[in-house]
């Protein structure tokens, strides 16, 4: 006697093209595409991609951002930034001898109470003594908590992207020496 096949149904024909869009940090600028068979299966879907992608400048190759799905509409998929981070091959370059690395990382609240977690990477023109850098470390990590909880997220974002808060505290470390490099090295959204 012969056995019964199930007849299969071919999924693909199912799902539906999706159009993806960042926040209002790229003015909304859409990221990519991705395919789903239901809209509610997209919600929590990360995406990274490269700065370089979001601002077409060169410059920007050595940044990645990831994006998380929140909310979709019709064919229409919102996503928010939650990860920020340098390519490592980029710091490893910085470093040098003869030099010294200081890496504070820690935990800052925005004014409408979002946490992120970051790590700033500061590269010294010299060697400093570790009274020095721990004063540079208390410095960067002051100076960039006093600033950020006067902001929301989408500013925080935007000055954690385009370096701004890094610029603020090599003013504040020159006092201590030669600054070679200060950047945001990694930025996380804590939920």
């Amino acid at each position: 006697m012969a056995t019964k096949t199930k007849r299969q149904v071919d999924n693909w024909k199912k799902k539906k093209w999706f159009e993806i869009y960042a926040d209002s940090v790229f003015d909304n600028h859409m990221i990519g595409e991705t395919i789903a068979i239901e809209s509610k299966k997209l919600i929590g879907r990360k995406i990274k991609k490269s700065l370089r992608d979001l601002t077409n400048s060169v410059r920007d190759s050595y940044f990645e951002i990831t994006f998380v799905i929140k909310k979709v509409t019709a064919t229409k998929a919102d996503a928010e930034i939650i990860k920020y981070e340098t390519k490592g091959n980029y710091l490893r370059r910085l470093t040098r001898r003869g030099k010294s690395k200081i890496e504070p990382v820690f935990y800052v609240k925005t004014k409408d109470n979002h946490t992120l977690k970051l790590k700033i990477l500061f590269i010294t023109g010299a060697k400093y003594p570790t009274k020095t850098k721990t004063e540079a470390q208390r410095i960067i990590v002051d100076t960039i908590t006093e600033d950020i909880k006067t902001k929301n997220l989408n500013e925080t974002w935007n000055d954690v992207i385009y370096q701004k808060l890094t610029n603020i505290c090599k003013k504040k470390l020159l006092k201590l020496g030669y600054v070679n490099k200060i950047i945001v090295s990694k930025a996380t959204l804590k939920e």
